[in-house]
């Protein structure tokens, strides 16, 4: 009687190490399923990104040029009215 019992334990435990096991097993499978399922849809849509992202690369480039131009022309400007008059205040020192 005790044999079957032990018997009959071993079982149940052997049971319920199945079955708590399942659940962690059934998680990874799905998430290898998943990874799987990526690899195969992920280079296409990266290929499509890199394109949406060298648009928009360019159209900041071109904003960013376009905001920075006028203060990039302010400071030739005051560099050459800085020059020009440099050279006329050397004119000036030389006649005095």
């Amino acid at each position: 009687m005790r044999e079957s019992l032990r018997d009959v334990s071993v079982i149940l435990l052997a049971i319920e190490s199945f079955v708590l096991l399942l659940i962690p097993a059934a998680i990874l499978g799905a998430c290898v399923y998943g990874v799987h399922w990526l690899r195969r849809k992920l280079p296409p849509l990266f290929a499509q990104a890199h394109k949406y992202l060298a648009l928009v690369q360019l159209y900041v480039n071109r904003a960013c040029a376009a905001m920075v131009a006028p203060t990039i022309r302010m400071h030739a400007v005051a560099a050459q009215w800085g020059a020009w008059r440099n050279t006329l205040a050397g004119f000036v020192k030389e006649k005095n």
